[in-house]
């Protein structure tokens, strides 16, 4: 039907006659007709990728890999003694609201949690139990992550989230104890959305780290890449360029944006994979080198190989037993460049077999794949088997496809919504968190609090953060005003715990953002314990950034 608004002198053209009457009869349908034709088409498109077979190798070589960096994070956990050092010992800690309520086992039991995780990890490599094994990690490793805002780390953010979509995505069909186990659900094809779904949790930290870096100190002023840089270990061979030439810190400022902002371009094409694959190891191994970010650039490696196509490790696999000859030779040569590479290129929280190893596989996969850039594409159509096939509902495929829009606008949403917030996120650290916002500025502060009776204000006593906080707890709270609030809240409750009444907690903190001079963070009029940190929004206690001093 043709809404009646249509036919309102003025609206649609001022000198309406019957004519155009009949015009808007014909146009109009005719349009709705064209709109609904379009969403259909589009629907059945992405009903398509979503929902028909691929190969199950990739997912399974990804669960597999993953099981390992998960089980390599919790050895991690014990070498470094990170339980004593961060989880033991302390009575404050720093929580994400709404987990307020989220306190540590006991040091025994957080030593039996962290070895319970190590069997869920082996539980997933060889995929055993394997959704009550990613379950389990999940919930496990997300407690771990919410302990403290302290430990803030992306990778682990990342970790948490793909232990989640583990959960729902089928990555034990092939290759895995519970197939073996489980005739029923053994099978050499997923639904595309499952392998879909994890390239798109991966496209997230790359592209929001590429977008993040599109601000004034990056672009204009190199930073805080210079001063890491130069702070940074001393390169074998070519540390005398990368560290102090500027024209090769600009080719690294503007080389890091384009592979973050472009990788999504990049990966999806099977030409220009390669190249881009070739990129994106340099720069986890180089960032592995230069910042220690922990298992973040390792992981990231085993991610991308998802972007090959899915049946990558069958061809791999034939062409080993086959004695392939060129590409016997490139998996050989890729994977000893990778090792060396990672062997001489020390990474700055030390050298371990796992990087070798991981180093290696990534190189290897990047040299079979070399002779894509020179051969006709072959389409990767699954080879269907008797038990292939793939059995999804309307019900339940209009289920996963809600899921699948639920997810997907809010892991969109979440980074973005620091631009609907006043200010440099950069200083305020409002949107920061859940962001993807990842080496993009360098603090100093500098922060005198005082306590304040409201009966005795002429007598403020003085207080040291040290004395209450741990070393890392006290650097990080200084230059995040979250932070600072709670510290401030925990401070007043102490007070009136030990029967000194109601106080006000006032704090001087001075900051200095990649290299700026040192600028005042907060209002050091204002009672921090009157104060809460706003969830959405701008808390206008803390002061604009000075760029100009």
């Amino acid at each position: 039907m043709v809404p009646d608004f249509l036919y309102k002198p003025g609206v649609f053209n001022p000198g309406e006659t019957a004519g155009t009457k009949a015009v808007i009869k014909r146009v109009v349908p005719s349009a709705q007709a064209c709109l609904k034709n379009a969403a259909s088409s589009f629907s059945r498109r992405m009903a398509a990728i979503w929902f028909s077979p691929v190969d199950a190798a990739s997912l399974a070589v990804f669960r597999i890999c993953f099981g390992l960096i998960l089980l390599w994070e919790v050895y991690r956990f014990f070498s470094g003694d990170w339980i004593g050092s961060y989880w033991s010992g302390k009575e404050f800690y720093f929580t994400f609201w709404p987990f307020d309520f989220i306190r540590p086992w006991p040091a025994e039991l957080m030593y039996v949690h962290l070895a319970v995780m190590g069997v869920l990890a082996v539980f997933i490599i060889v995929g055993f139990l394997y959704r009550f094994s990613a379950a389990g990690f999940f919930l496990m490793i997300t407690y771990l992550f919410l302990l403290e805002k302290a430990r803030y780390l992306n990778h682990l953010y990342l970790v948490c989230l793909l232990c989640l979509l583990l959960v729902f995505v089928p990555a034990n069909r092939c290759w895995s104890v519970d197939a073996w186990l489980r005739p029923s659900i053994r099978s050499s094809v997923v639904p595309g959305w499952s392998l879909w779904l994890l390239r798109f949790q991966v496209v997230l930290p790359m592209f929001f780290a590429g977008v993040s870096k599109l601000n004034v100190d990056w672009l204009t002023r190199a930073e805080p890449l210079r001063i890491w840089l130069s702070d940074g270990p001393f390169l074998p061979f070519v540390g005398y360029f990368l560290q102090t030439s500027p024209v090769v810190i600009w080719i690294l400022v503007y080389g890091a944006l384009a592979i973050d902002l472009l990788f999504v371009g990049y990966m999806t094409h099977r030409r220009t994979r390669i190249i881009g694959f070739g990129f994106v190891l340099l720069f986890h191994l180089l960032n592995s080198v230069w910042f220690g970010i922990g298992i973040f650039p390792w992981m990231m490696i085993v991610a991308t190989l998802l972007f090959f196509g899915p049946d990558w490790p069958r061809r791999v696999w034939a062409d080993l037993k086959a004695r392939h000859s060129y590409r016997l030779y490139a998996i050989a040569a890729g994977g000893l460049i990778g090792e060396l590479a990672v062997v001489l290129l020390r990474s700055r929280d030390g050298f371990d077999p796992v990087k070798m190893i991981v180093g290696g596989f990534g190189f290897a996969i990047w040299a079979y794949h070399l002779d894509e850039l020179f051969r006709r594409a072959k389409p990767s159509v699954p080879v269907l088997k008797k038990n292939d096939a793939i059995q999804t509902t309307e019900r339940w495929r209009f289920i996963i496809a809600c899921f699948l829009c639920l997810w997907i606008s809010v892991q969109v949403l979440v980074p973005l919504r620091h631009f609907a917030i006043p200010g440099d996120v950069n200083w305020t650290e409002e949107g920061h968190q859940f962001s993807w916002r990842m080496l993009l500025r360098t603090k100093s502060s500098d922060a005198t609090f005082w306590l304040i009776d409201p009966d005795k204000p002429e007598l403020p006593m003085e207080i040291d953060p040290g004395d209450y906080l741990t070393r890392r707890q006290e650097d990080k709270m200084l230059a995040r005003p979250e932070m600072i609030v709670q510290f401030a809240h925990y401070i007043e409750q102490r007070s009136i715990a030990e029967g000194k009444g109601d106080v006000d907690v006032r704090a001087e903190v001075l900051v200095s953002l990649n290299g700026l001079p040192r600028s005042r963070l907060i209002d050091p009029e204002v009672d921090l314990t009157e104060q809460k940190w706003p969830w959405f929004g701008h808390a206008d206690w803390i002061l604009p950034l000075n760029r100009s001093r």
